[in-house]
């Protein structure tokens, strides 16, 4: 039985690597990885409770018992909290379908894939400069700083899927 060196075992690991990597493109696991990122975060708006996941969008516009929230900085009511929450979880579910949309697109190998998980990704960015305005507005600094990192990690992610739809 001949002997196998240590570096023959690693050539073929990455051998394997290398496969994985030609049947699974970063560009559809981007998609993918958005898609559950808008579909969780829509989600969280409609059915945020003790039992679920989340931060409780409502309950941070309103602010704590016995505490003003971000509605008061801009002098609305506590009223206005479940619209906005109800609005903003329609455009992130939209968001999510759009990405499905794209992914399946992806999947089937349609020519303009990639161009359509752009897409995805550039509205993901217009939203976020969206939230970013209302963060500003609300004076929720923490909540601006979370966008801009959403926004570099989306802007990084459109880099690649372009590179990658430049390539096909």
């Amino acid at each position: 039985m001949p002997e196998q060196s240590p570096t023959s075992g690693l050539s073929s690991v990455g051998g394997r690597l290398a496969s994985l990597d030609k049947k699974v493109a970063l560009a559809g696991v981007l998609a993918l990885h958005w898609l559950v990122f808008w579909l969780l975060n829509g989600l969280d708006k409609f059915l945020n409770a003790d039992n679920f996941f989340g931060v409780d969008f409502k309950n941070k516009l309103k602010g704590p018992p016995g505490a003003d929230g971000l509605l008061a900085n801009l002098g609305f009511g506590d009223g206005w909290a479940a619209p906005i929450a109800v609005i903003v979880g329609i455009c992130e579910l939209l968001l999510a379908l759009l990405f499905l949309i794209a992914l399946i697109n992806f999947i089937l190998r349609r020519a303009d894939a990639g161009e359509a998980i752009s897409a995805c990704l550039t509205l993901s960015v217009l939203f976020f400069a969206l939230l970013s305005a209302g963060a500003v507005l609300f004076g929720d600094r923490a909540a601006m700083e979370q966008h801009a990192i959403f926004i570099i990690a989306l802007l990084a992610s459109r880099i690649i899927v372009g590179k990658a739809a430049a390539k096909a």
